[in-house]
């Protein structure tokens, strides 16, 4: 892409909104959490939930002009297949990239017990070279969904690079109630504990936009909202959170215990009940404008 001043401002923004101290999303480039994770991944969702999600994928590809059917598609941050599965059913010939052997693994049996062909890769996206994988301008659709995988505009471009027509990006957006967890996390724990927010509290999927349009594309583009209640054993909600404690840091034992304190004597008949409501941003552009 060429990079005019409005371009090139628009990065050193991006790259200054993670500060000077180390990337706090670097723990995310662990291979070890996402095998961790797979198995969560990979449990069976409420179908309907699925349905609805894809159903809204669906759209907004249509809207684009993209055909399923007989397309070349890479899904980057695949994980065990909620979107893979999906598309290689409708017709396309899909490759996975993901960094966790055991998520392709999950993939991979997937597809095998629809009978589908997924090709699977495992690669880091921060330091995938597209050239020797063989991706670079592959694929007719070229996907990311709500995955760490494209952090920065390098990692953003090196997606578009691998597409000859059309990209997918989706991701959270800032606002709404979190879960049961990070409200615990605003309420009991002192702000030395707790996570520091983004410089500018704006989203990957902001900046993401901001470079697109700046670039001269124009996507297009769907803001969703959604809210769901829960009830689970104050035990496992506590657990919950102390992991996501954990994966950010340091999580002392005198921390663990006012967690831990904070879900039993909020819990009702042992349960403990939240609201979480957010926002999430989906965008399809074609690469050749």
């Amino acid at each position: 892409m060429q990079q005019d001043t409005n371009v090139k401002n628009w990065i050193s923004c991006w790259k200054s909104s993670r500060g000077g101290s180390p990337d706090p999303m670097s723990r995310l480039g662990s291979v070890e959490l996402w095998n961790e994770r797979a198995d969560n991944f990979a449990k069976v969702l409420d179908p309907k939930k699925k349905q609805k999600r894809m159903d809204g994928i669906f759209s907004i590809l249509d809207e684009a002009g993209f055909e399923a059917k007989g397309s070349r598609v890479l899904d980057i941050g695949c994980g065990p297949g909620a979107i893979s599965i999906p598309l290689a059913r409708a017709g396309a010939h899909v490759t996975g990239l993901d960094i966790s052997y055991k998520a392709l693994g999950y993939l991979k049996a997937n597809a095998e017990r629809e009978g589908l062909s997924v090709d699977t890769v495992e690669s880091h996206w921060w330091t995938a070279d597209i050239d020797t994988l063989d991706l670079r301008n592959k694929f007719d659709l070229v996907v990311v969904s709500a995955t760490p995988s494209v952090r920065d505009h390098e990692t953003f471009e090196r997606m578009i690079a691998c597409s000859r027509k059309f990209c997918y990006y989706s991701h959270f957006l800032p606002g709404g109630r979190g879960e049961a967890r990070d409200e615990a996390l605003t309420k009991i724990l002192s702000k030395d504990k707790s996570p520091r927010p983004s410089r500018g509290g704006m989203s990957g999927f902001m900046y993401n936009f901001m470079y697109l349009y700046l670039n001269g594309y124009h996507p297009i583009v769907r803001i969703n909202h959604t809210k769901k209640k829960t009830s689970v054993e104050w035990e496992k909600a506590a657990e919950r959170t102390i992991r996501s404690l954990e994966q950010k840091g340091k999580c002392t034992a005198a921390t663990r215990k006012e967690v831990r304190d904070y879900y039993r004597t909020s819990a009702v008949d042992g349960k403990y009940n939240s609201v979480s409501e957010g926002y999430s941003g989906m965008m399809v552009w074609n690469v050749s404008k």
